[in-house]
């Protein structure tokens, strides 16, 4: 028969048992087991007592399977289950050591008569090993430790209620602040509310909720009941008084002495996305207060939360609110109400109800800032429905957004963008909602609708063009005059003399003759951004839109041009490429609503020019349209005429290096091509060069200019001969 090793750890923990087992723990048998006894002590680091319970836990445990009450030591031993609640305090002992652990819970007592105890499985493991088990420090007194065994009570009390009453959960309270009233934080709490332990109860638990790094939710506003357990913990007479204060009405004695805040937290998910709820936690003077030395170690990164983000979560919670889809129309607005209400002493609120009187409007406004935050769009028809259904606000208030005269446009609120489907028009934050919520750092978040028409001049090609002499002259006198230098020079002295400041330019003649490129040139030289406006853009389907995107051109520009002036850049260029239709004479307004919108269209580009303070260069090339009033109102007028044959031999040349001179002079001979037209034949060239693998000869060169221009059958070939 194999027998066990008596001078193992776990030989002796066995002997014992075997000896105390049906004992009643008299003398005699202590004697017998008592050199072993002292041994599992020893190992153990507790007294005698405690190292005997510990040895029938571990028994039992093994022999069942199954966790180990007081009952079944009592029955083992078969000793009065009476007599052995006297040694509980013994088993706190070896929780105490981490040596066992309550696994089940089936009263609420610190050491109930029928709960469950185990030893973990490392334990076990160094006993079988005949290791020495590793000792954990344990600070009994460390308000990690006191915080958990409140938070024990506190949440049995809400879960257990058939277990445990008020009754009962107020004297386990008490007993816990008297046994560690010499801890910081409760002595600081009980201090601070030495008659009302309703608050202390309340603030224990936003403590556990601080220690934890958790924020405790508020009570669900979908089911329109204010409840919460943060208000269970309190006698039931005062439960509703706290939970309206706290939660309604925000006017409870923890708020107003600035111990708690109430903020939004983001939370669960809600149909693919988060959803912000109430929350609230302790404040920083609050847990400095509590805490004491210690306040530092509980103080969240984010406690300092500024003024911004408190503005930007209570705008995304009043958007949620919005789109509450619980809630009737009329319930709604009287909560977004409230909640504005709330929040009125914070600049942005105060500022926007000064502002916006409507109540609709400023709803409407919170909900497109939120998706703004959320980097959602907001669409116009979907968002007038959540506040007014299809009745006859609804349709006034859409009228008055396709109009742009509805308040929050005109007060710069919000901007719109329209699209041929009414469903798809979305509306947005405008440039004064970025500065009501940004401030001084408003134009780092603006955005600008031009962007994607600005050219800078880092992007710009730098580029050889050719004019005639004439032309040469003109060009080189306009970029002297818009060198930054001579340009600010040059304003100043019109200022002055009360002369407009703004230089309008009119680069006209044959297409092809290199007019937008120069516009690029000039640019590039003299450090300009372009706003490049395409005229077709102005053409819309929406009668009298054509004006409104004129009229938009210039404040995008003058929003530039501002963007500019920060960045200490100069001044940006306005260009209209091909301009012919802006600038074409009046046409008779019997003629239908198209002539009355092109003459409209001229009235705000003439009344525009008067008032330019910076650069704008339109591009035509039918100058003999033109209306007179636009004649005065271009500072510099340049005719671009076709190259003449030098300047068209130096084009061949400056385009296609490897041809000779005389090649060169011969092509110019051949062909009047603008500028433009020998650009597509050397393109042409360069895509037979990748194709064959060889440049041209010059006689193929010669077939692409023969078919460069689209000649009427039977027509003579007008600007060049063949030799």
């Amino acid at each position: 028969m194999l027998r066990h090793n008596e001078d193992s750890i776990l030989g002796k923990i066995i002997f014992l048992s075997e000896t105390l087992q049906g004992s009643k723990l008299e003398d005699d048998s202590l004697d017998k087991a008592r050199a072993e006894l002292q041994e599992v002590s020893s190992y153990l680091g507790v007294d005698e007592i405690s190292a005997i319970f510990f040895a029938v836990i571990f028994v039992l445990q093994n022999q069942r399977s199954m966790e180990v009450n007081l009952h079944d030591i009592a029955e083992f031993l078969n000793y009065s289950f009476l007599y052995i609640l006297e040694y509980r305090k013994n088993i706190s002992i070896l929780e105490d050591c981490g040596l066992v652990f309550m696994k089940v819970r089936k009263n609420v007592s610190p050491h109930p008569e029928n709960n469950g105890y185990i030893i973990t499985g490392t334990i076990m493991n160094n006993i079988i090993d005949n290791e020495p088990i590793i000792k954990i420090e344990n600070d009994k007194d460390s308000i990690e430790k006191v915080f958990s065994e409140i938070r024990r009570v506190q949440e049995s009390f809400i879960v257990e209620r058939n277990i445990m009453n008020y009754t009962e959960y107020k004297r386990q309270m008490f007993s816990l602040e008297k046994r560690y009233e010499n801890n910081e934080a409760v002595s600081n709490i009980k201090k601070i509310y030495p008659d009302d332990y309703d608050s202390r109860f309340i603030l224990y638990y936003f403590c556990i909720s601080q220690i934890c790094g958790v924020e405790i939710k508020g009570p669900s506003q979908k089911r329109g009941c204010w409840e919460s357990p943060v208000c269970e913990l309190v006698s039931l007479e005062c439960q509703s008084v706290r939970e309206r204060n706290l939660f309604v009405e925000k006017n409870d004695i923890l708020l107003r002495d600035d111990f708690i805040k109430d903020a939004y937290l983001e939370s669960e998910d809600f149909r693919g996305r988060k959803i912000l709820v109430y929350s609230f936690r302790l404040t920083e003077d609050g847990i400095k207060k509590i805490f004491g030395n210690e306040a530092k170690k509980y103080m969240a990164e984010d406690e300092n939360q500024n003024e911004l983000d408190e503005i930007c979560n209570v705008i995304k919670g009043l958007g949620n609110l919005f789109q509450n889809e619980s809630l009737h129309k009329s319930q709604k607005c009287a909560q977004l109400k409230r909640e504005e209400k709330r929040w009125s002493a914070m600049p942005f609120f105060k500022t926007v109800q000064s502002i916006v009187k409507n109540a609709n409007h400023r709803f409407l406004f919170y909900k497109v800032v939120a998706n703004y935050l959320d980097g959602c769009r907001s669409y116009l028809c979907a968002a007038l429905n959540v506040l007014y259904g299809h009745n006859k606000n609804y349709f006034s208030e859409l009228r008055l957004f396709l109009d742009e005269k509805h308040p929050l446009l005109e007060l710069g609120f919000l901007d719109i963008e329209k699209k041929p489907d009414v469903d798809e028009i979305t509306v947005s934050e405008g440039g004064k909602a970025i500065e009501l919520l940004y401030g001084k750092n408003a134009d780092l978040y603006k955005r600008c609708s031009c962007d994607k028409n600005v050219l800078e001049p880092k992007d710009l090609q730098k580029k050889t063009l050719f004019y005639s002499e004439n032309v040469q002259n003109q060009i080189d006198a306009l970029c002297q005059s818009l060198e930054q230098k001579n340009f600010k020079k040059m304003q100043g002295r019109l200022k002055q003399k009360g002369l407009p400041t703004g230089i309008a330019v009119l680069l006209y003649g044959a297409p092809g003759t290199g007019k937008t490129e120069t516009v690029f040139q000039i640019a590039k030289r003299t450090g300009r951004r372009i706003l490049h406006v395409d005229i077709a853009e102005s053409k819309s389907m929406w009668f009298g839109e054509s004006e409104k995107r004129v009229k938009k051109i210039f404040t995008n520009y003058e929003k530039l041009c501002k963007e500019c002036k920060r960045l200490k850049k100069n001044v940006p260029i306005l260009l209209f490429n091909e301009a012919d239709a802006l600038i074409s004479k009046r046409k008779d307004v019997s003629d239908g609503n198209s002539a009355q919108t092109e003459n409209a269209i001229q009235n705000i580009l003439l009344e525009q020019l008067e008032r330019l303070d910076g650069i704008l260069i339109a591009t035509t090339n039918l100058c003999e349209n033109m209306d007179k009033a636009f004649e005065r109102r271009f500072l510099f007028k340049i005719k671009y005429e076709k190259p003449t044959l030098d300047v068209r031999s130096k084009i061949w040349q400056s385009k296609m290096p490897e041809l000779p001179l005389t090649e060169a002079k011969r092509l110019a001979d051949q062909f009047d091509f603008s500028g433009g037209e020998i650009d597509n034949v050397v393109r042409k060239c360069e895509m037979s060069e990748v194709i064959k693998g060889t440049r041209p000869s010059y006689e193929e060169v010669v077939d692409l200019c023969k078919n460069e221009r689209l000649e009427k059958e039977g027509a003579r070939s007008i600007g060049f001969s063949f030799s």
